[in-house]
């Protein structure tokens, strides 16, 4: 006879259905995991670092440099991993309020069953807005589409059934352990005795919580069960279970570690470089591994015991290295005793007039190189050409590609017009790498299979380099850094500011594999234009200057100048500062990393002094590099002014320079922030202002005209290209169809006037 049940019952059976119970105990007691879970949320959904790119590595993750069943193979995969580990760290924080589990065959199994609302919600929403990205903005075929999505679900079934292989056959139930059945426990249970008993172990203690109630489960994913009730078991019996699969799964998550840090040995070899996407799940995994098996062997000890370490480490990396590992400029000696970085050192390096009069001699000697093969291409004795200073702007992958692009682009328009008539290149970040990088091609022109202007310099520098970078820092600069590498007999950590390096000589075909001293003699032929970097100081806000060319006059203060308007000194001149540090050999490719430093994804690199200071992006003092043209024109007015009709300054911006205001009504939440978001928001909208008006009053006491021409990216509303070392292919369309804008093609019809003039 079938018992018929009450509305009660019903809504019992409903209310406290174990995956119900389980989500609320979630929301209730486990922030520390769901803050994983709503940042995996927020970047797959589009609210978050939107602007920075993070959505796309998640919506379009590329391996091998393609986006494909491999690369969505390992993401889902990688998503396993972080599923199991959100599975592991919540059994063991609260699988002792269910003692019901105890009792069931594989407890584990059904646990993840039931723990499944989150992780079915994630790969759901995740396939919907990929899918959705896939078709719409990248354009891809529905096919491919598909098996992208069957490729992603593919690899997270797999890790998931991995672990399962694992937990089957080694966890145990109440059962399997005490080697009885249960009508033994239950005749047992009737027999109470009230004689001495042992005293529990620390690791059995359960604590007096008190347990949810559950009263039906899901015993497959398909077969919902009623929960047996628990109450007769003999507590410390289960105890026992709950402690057995808590070390069985930290046995797994102790064995996964092991081959997540094994795989990052490899981080060298193209093939275990994963999705970036697949990196941020791992470190999320390593992370809830770690501390999952820290709560199985501390329990409540955890939090203070983690802290406690925490800051003993803080404390303890001040003053012993291997627990805070520097980076440093490559090529840079560091065993010799540091430099001592105080005032009065600078004020030394700052005030040798013998040495600032050969500096501006040697430049001007360069100069007058130029001038002469300008005079005899044109047969002309009197002829003064149009002087040309390049401005890039730092803005990631989408400025490198941008750079190089206007760069070919006005240099074939202007028949080589262009970089012949440019002395110098300034700026930050991602533009002064693809400066760097056709600066190096126009030196190779005469010997290279492709031509100057050739697409695939384009395809070249647009090459993803954050996949790897970010595979570095999951596997190894997070947690530890063992291994070294020898450079021009100097031996430096690996870490991801040298997968940064490497990776960027691999995209490029090792042509910036050079030291920034190789350039001073195709410079000072004038061959090709002098670059100058200014990494800005941590430490103190000033700019270190590194160029191929001695550029003490950029440095220095005139001494009564100095007295009379109380200034300070801003600059300081790499190349006299470590002199005897192995200035020269510091390489290109550090020099353009420390100008192109964005926090937490490169480290800072520290310098060989005393104290020590660190460098990062020139983009925090001077994002165009508006400030070294600007001293330039100064420091050599009187040769421009006799030998050129004019300036051109050439700006080369990843963004719009006048937009439009857009005018809201902020909420209360809004009012509160507005303070700080406005000066973070218009922070390079003030460099603008300033730098123009530096530019301006440097026009007004100059003879001849200056002459400021804008590239800029532009592209419709709604669209977006993310400041990110990775482009996506629709990003680098974006970014090329940029020069058929009226604003560009105006700038070019101004630019090839002026040098016809």
């Amino acid at each position: 006879m079938v018992t018929k049940l009450s509305n009660r019952q019903r809504l019992d059976r409903v209310v406290y259905f174990f995956p119900f119970q389980l989500l609320a105990l979630l929301i209730q007691r486990s922030h520390f995991v769901l803050f994983f879970w709503l940042i995996l949320f927020a970047f797959v959904t589009q609210v978050f670092a939107t602007k920075f790119g993070v959505p796309f590595l998640f919506l379009a993750p590329e391996y091998q440099g393609d986006v494909g069943i491999w690369s969505f193979g390992i993401v889902g995969f990688s998503l396993g991993g972080f599923i199991m580990a959100f599975n592991i760290y919540t059994y063991i924080e609260h699988a002792h309020r269910f003692p019901f589990l105890g009792t069931l065959s594989r407890p584990f199994f059904k646990f993840c069953i039931n723990n499944s609302i989150l992780p079915l919600l994630f790969v759901v929403v995740y396939m919907y807005c990929s899918s959705t990205f896939l078709l719409n903005v990248e354009l891809l075929e529905p096919m491919h589409v598909l098996r992208a999505m069957l490729s992603f679900f593919a690899g997270n079934v797999v890790f998931i059934f991995l672990a399962v292989l694992y937990f089957f056959p080694t966890n145990k139930n109440i059962f399997k352990i005490t080697g009885i059945t249960e009508a033994d426990i239950e005749a047992h249970m009737h027999k109470r005795h009230s004689g001495f008993r042992k005293k529990n172990k620390w690791y059995f203690d359960m604590g007096k919580k008190p347990r949810w109630r559950v009263v039906t489960y899901l015993t497959n994913p398909f077969k919902v069960n009623l929960a047996r009730n628990s109450d007769h078991y003999d507590r410390e019996t289960l105890r026992r279970v709950f402690y057995q699969n808590h070390v069985n799964a930290s046995l797994f998550e102790i064995m996964v570690v092991i081959v997540f840090f094994i795989i990052g040995a490899f981080q060298f070899n193209s093939l275990f470089v994963i999705p970036a996407a697949a990196s941020t799940c791992l470190v999320f995994t390593v992370i809830l591994m770690t501390i999952s098996i820290l709560m199985s062997w501390l329990k409540s000890w955890t939090v203070i015991v983690v802290l406690s370490v925490l800051i003993l480490v803080n404390f303890a990396s001040a003053k012993y290295d291997f627990l805070n590992m520097a980076n440093y400029g490559y090529g840079l000696d560091y065993e010799k005793a540091p430099v001592v970085y105080n005032n009065e050192i600078i004020e030394g390096l700052n005030s040798n007039l013998v040495g600032v009069r050969e500096d501006v001699q040697h430049q001007e000697e360069i100069l007058d190189r130029w001038l002469d093969r300008q005079r005899k291409k044109y047969l002309n004795p009197a002829y003064k050409p149009v002087m040309i200073l390049i401005n890039t702007s730092g803005g990631g992958l989408r400025s490198s590609l941008w750079t190089v692009q206007t760069l070919q682009y006005c240099d074939s328009i202007t028949n080589n017009a262009l970089f012949e008539n440019t002395r110098m290149i300034s700026g930050s970040s991602g533009g002064t790498i693809g400066a760097a990088f056709y600066r190096e091609l126009y030196l190779r022109k005469d010997s290279m299979a492709e031509g100057l202007y050739s697409h695939v310099h384009r395809d070249a520098i647009s090459k993803d380099i954050l996949n790897r970078v970010l595979f570095s820092l999951a596997t190894n600069d997070i947690f530890i850094r063992f291994r070294k590498r020898e450079i021009n007999g100097q031996s430096y950590v690996i870490d991801r500011a040298m997968t940064f390096e490497d990776q960027l000589n691999k995209n490029t075909g090792f042509i910036l594999n050079k030291r920034v001293s190789d350039y001073y003699e195709p410079v000072r032929e004038g061959k090709i234009p002098m670059m100058i970097f200014a990494p800005s100081i941590v430490n103190d806000g000033r700019r270190m200057l590194i160029s191929s060319q001695p550029i003490s006059y950029l440095s220095y203060e005139y001494p009564e100048t100095r007295e009379r308007l109380y200034a300070s000194y801003e600059n300081i001149e790499f190349n006299r500062m470590f002199a005897d540090h192995g200035a020269k050999d510091l390489l290109l490719t550090s020099a353009l990393r420390m100008n192109s430093t964005f926090p937490y994804v490169l480290p800072y690199a520290s310098l060989p002094t005393e104290p020590r200071v660190e460098v990062m992006d020139a983009g925090l003092r001077d994002n165009f590099g508006a400030k070294i043209t600007v001293q330039y024109i100064h420091t050599f007015r009187r040769w421009i002014e006799k030998n050129t009709r004019g300036i051109i300054v050439l700006q080369i911006r990843d963004t719009e320079k006048d937009t439009e205001t857009v005018g809201s009504n902020p909420t209360i939440i809004d009012k509160l922030l507005n303070p700080i978001g406005s000066f973070y928001g218009n922070y390079f909208n003030d460099q603008d202002y300033n730098m123009d008006q530096l530019v301006k009053m440097t026009d007004q006491g100059l003879k001849v005209p200056i002459h400021q021409i804008p590239f800029e990216i532009r592209y419709d509303p709604g669209e977006h290209i993310a400041l990110s070392w990775h482009l996506t292919a629709l990003e680098k369309q974006r970014v090329l169809r940029s020069m058929n804008h009226p604003q560009n093609q105006r700038s070019v019809n101004r630019l090839k006037s002026i040098l016809r003039e």
